[in-house]
């Protein structure tokens, strides 16, 4: 009578066929029960055509191969090899005393199959001491789990990742590669075993696809000889026999994959070694992506840090939120802004008798009510000229009422100044008297500078024709604008004409114009 042969564990079993299909598969239900994730619930039928037996793929996850093929189906003659999974069953059609040996070529494991015999969730220094296989992955994990996770930055996580490789497997080769995009990946590691760096990765496109694509850790046993990827190029060029390769999975999401492999011998690796891998990944890829977040939050600082010397918080929060999304501006651009120039009246004269530390004391206090009526109004500190400020708004984030703010923020000036005045007077202090320009229009707008330093800053012959008209044509106390934005603001702002004015380094007069403050209540006085 025809019968199955097969070993489980060190035990020899066998099943007679009589006639009834028999199930093979890792579910209780199966005939033979498997209890291996290389193996499906219900991974295989054998069952009776006519006066012949057969074998079937029910959709397996490793696939059925017959004496070393992979079949959908085929019929069995005596001493046929059947491979489900980690498992080789041979078939008889009369009695025998042959005994087979299980090796396995290929061994393809879902990550969800994976997850329910290692809950990765639960803290991995909890595992008991080492007596089956999954105690003895769990022990393992447990030695380098808390290692890799308290590391904060990426490159040394990945350092990591390979100290824990060569000393958990043995591999003579290790490979760690980030998804960087639709079907592109980028090699950040790669280590042989006493840490010498490798500058190709000999990983199996085909291998890798399969990894990524499907969620599932592969061992082959020598790639040499496996249909699935004995084509691939780097396989033959490589000549990669023992490898393995896990997604580096981070929730739902496959982040990279971790390779290892041995080139000149077969058969290195086996299932235990397979989960180790896997789990290993597991930890790696919450590793890298803690580390991934703890650099995004390190540049988000030094971005805010440097940002919060120019501009106003609501900027700041806002430019922010633009680096993050992957939106940032250019590195220059042109931009229709506009630059305001308040300037201190008699400065020179008023530092004849002061000592430097009252100097610096007293800009302090201009600089800073300066600042505060900039940034009210969203504008941006571009520096501080001895004495004066220059600012402007429209950039970095567009503003369409840039005018308008600019404005707001000379009369703010003003307003701050007569409250600082007060507080003079009353110290028995004369009074400080500012003059204000304001001009619209392009500028080049970006970080400008040499190699080792830059500066946030606008460029053009706005700035230059706002600089002179608070130099040549504001008187102390007015807040004086160009034309353009003048033609902006003439609907808010009373105006007055001041004339063309010849204006230095320029060959055509300019018309110029002053806010009638004297007719303002509220933001200015």
């Amino acid at each position: 009578m025809p019968e199955l042969r097969w070993r489980a564990g060190e035990e020899l079993r066998s099943l007679r066929l009589e006639g009834e299909p028999v199930g093979i598969g890792r579910a209780s239900d199966n005939d033979i029960v498997m209890k291996d994730f290389s193996v499906s619930r219900h991974h295989a039928r054998v069952e009776r055509r006519g006066s012949s037996w057969w074998v079937v793929d029910l959709g397996s996850t490793n696939g059925v191969k017959i004496n070393g093929r992979y079949q959908p189906e085929a019929p069995l003659s005596d001493g046929d090899r059947i491979q489900v999974g980690n498992f080789t069953i041979v078939f008889h059609s009369a009695d025998s005393a042959e005994r087979e040996s299980v090796v396995s070529s290929t061994l393809i494991r879902s990550i969800d199959e994976f997850c329910e015999s290692f809950p990765l969730e639960v803290e991995p220094s909890a595992a008991p001491a080492a007596a089956s296989a999954r105690e003895r992955v769990l022990e393992a994990l447990a030695r380098v789990a808390r290692t890799l996770l308290e590391v904060e930055e990426l490159e040394p996580v990945l350092e990591k990742v390979m100290e824990a490789v060569f000393a958990q497997l043995p591999a003579d080769r290790a490979y760690l590669l980030l998804i960087t995009g639709p079907d592109r990946s980028e090699l950040r590691m790669a280590r042989s075993r006493g840490g010498k760096p490798l500058t190709k990765a000999p990983v199996s496109q085909t291998m890798l696809e399969l990894v990524t694509r499907q969620k599932v850790a592969i061992l082959t046993s020598d790639a040499q000889v496996d249909e699935r990827f004995a084509a691939g190029l780097s396989v033959r060029m490589h000549q990669i026999r023992s490898a393995m390769c896990a997604p580096l999975w981070y929730r739902d999401a496959v982040i990279g994959v971790l390779y290892v492999d041995t080139p000149l011998a077969s058969g290195c690796f086996h299932a235990e070694h397979l989960d180790l891998l896997t789990a290993l990944a597991n930890y790696a890829a919450v590793a890298i992506e803690r580390a991934k977040l703890n650099d995004s939050i390190r540049e988000q600082k030094r971005i805010r840090e440097r940002l919060e010397r120019y501009h106003s918080p609501a900027v700041v929060e806002a430019i922010v939120g633009h680096h993050r999304s992957g939106s940032s501006p250019d590195r220059h651009e042109t931009r229709e802004v506009s630059v305001l120039f308040a300037d201190i009246v008699g400065f020179t004269q008023r530092c004849e008798g002061m000592e430097p530390t009252e100097v610096a004391a007293f800009l302090t206090q201009f600089f800073s009510l300066a600042t505060d009526s900039v940034f009210e109004f969203g504008g941006t500190v571009d520096k501080f000229i001895g004495d004066a400020i220059m600012a402007f708004f429209g950039a970095p984030l567009a503003q369409p009422d840039h005018a308008e703010r600019a404005v707001l923020a000379g009369l703010a000036i003003r307003r701050r100044l007569k409250r600082w005045n007060r507080e003079r007077l009353l110290a028995g202090l004369d009074a400080v008297e500012v003059r204000v320009a304001i001009n619209s229009g392009l500028v080049v707008v970006g970080d400008i500078g040499s190699a080792t330093r830059v500066d946030y800053t606008v460029l053009g012959n706005t700035v230059n024709v706002a600089a002179r008209i608070e130099d040549a044509v504001a008187k102390p106390g007015q807040v004086v604008l160009g034309a353009a934005t003048q033609k902006a603001v003439a609907h808010i702002f009373p105006t007055e004409h001041l004339g063309n004015i010849e204006l230095r380094g320029l060959k055509a007069k300019l018309p110029v114009f002053r806010v009638l403050t004297e007719e303002l209540t509220g933001a200015g006085e």
